[in-house]
């Protein structure tokens, strides 16, 4: 048995929106995949109407507050906006197991103004995953709080890890982190739709041109992930006089990189802006 393990059979997710919900898909194709019928996850939303998808499931159970959540898990992940975690927190810390572990998943929200509002000695954990995580996809960052330690992390890594890849951070990392992989897969996104719009300008049908966009920029990913560097893809394609030259050459021109660097630093700004209200 992994450390842990015990402690992972009764998981509670408190919001069901967009996050909330890819990590209980990624967690439910991860129990069928491996056979395991151990794990109950609970979950709730102040938005009733979330809940009711989830009815036919066995694997889940849909409590009616938040606070039940609480009482039946061992580990809670809190999905909810940034603006709402604290009331969240206040509101089920009397109801927490002790020894229970309390995974935050909102955006600039440090783990010591979650520990502030849960009370000391108690575990928190913070991850930043993106919305990859509807596909399997997803990019998530983690950090343990002062009273969490290295088991703890790991237990969030292991569930974490059902929707994406899982990277050990730094705290102070984290709005960093937020603004270059929470908010850069939406930057990613338009610069596909863009591509995209240029091949439906040449004579393209839509569909055909952003799967082929989508494809390719799936390609060069798999390409870095794999070991080579961006510039050795610059070096493969960019033939003397050729059309990839030409290309790089306009998106030079146009500001395309600056303009990329610039998305992620003013996200990190933003999430640095969120984090120091979160710590008043």
């Amino acid at each position: 048995m992994k450390a842990g393990e015990v402690r992972r059979k009764k998981i509670g997710i408190i919001g069901v929106g967009n996050i909330g919900t890819s990590i209980l898909h990624g967690l439910r194709a991860a129990d069928m995949e491996k056979g395991r019928e151990d794990r109950k996850i609970f979950i709730s939303d102040e938005k009733k109407e979330q809940l009711r998808v989830f009815e036919s499931d066995s694997g889940i159970e849909i409590c009616a507050s938040n606070e039940e959540v609480a009482k039946n898990s061992e580990v809670i992940i809190l999905a909810v906006k940034p603006n709402d975690v604290r009331g969240v927190v206040e509101a089920i810390a009397p109801f927490m197991n002790e020894g229970g572990i309390l995974i935050s998943v909102a955006a600039g929200v440090p783990t010591s103004a979650i520990e502030r509002d849960l009370g000391e000695g108690r575990k928190v954990i913070r991850v930043m995953p993106n919305i990859g995580a509807r596909v399997g996809e997803s990019v998530t960052a983690i950090c343990k709080g002062e009273y969490a330690g290295e088991e703890d992390e790991e237990i969030a890594e292991e569930i974490l890890s059902a929707i994406g890849a899982v990277y050990v951070v730094k705290e102070r990392d984290m709005d960093v982190i937020t603004g270059l992989s929470g908010s850069g897969i939406a930057f990613f996104a338009m610069v596909i739709a863009a591509m995209a719009d240029g091949g439906v300008y040449e004579g393209l049908p839509h569909d055909l041109s952003l799967a082929i966009s989508a494809r390719t920029a799936l390609g060069a990913a798999k390409i870095i992930l794999a070991g080579d560097k961006p510039s050795s893809i610059k070096q493969m394609t960019a033939s003397p006089g050729g059309t990839t030259i030409r290309g790089i050459y306009a998106m030079e021109a146009r500001g395309v990189k600056a303009a990329m660097m610039e998305a992620v630093i003013e996200a990190t700004k933003r999430a640095r802006e969120i984090s120091g209200k979160s710590k008043m």
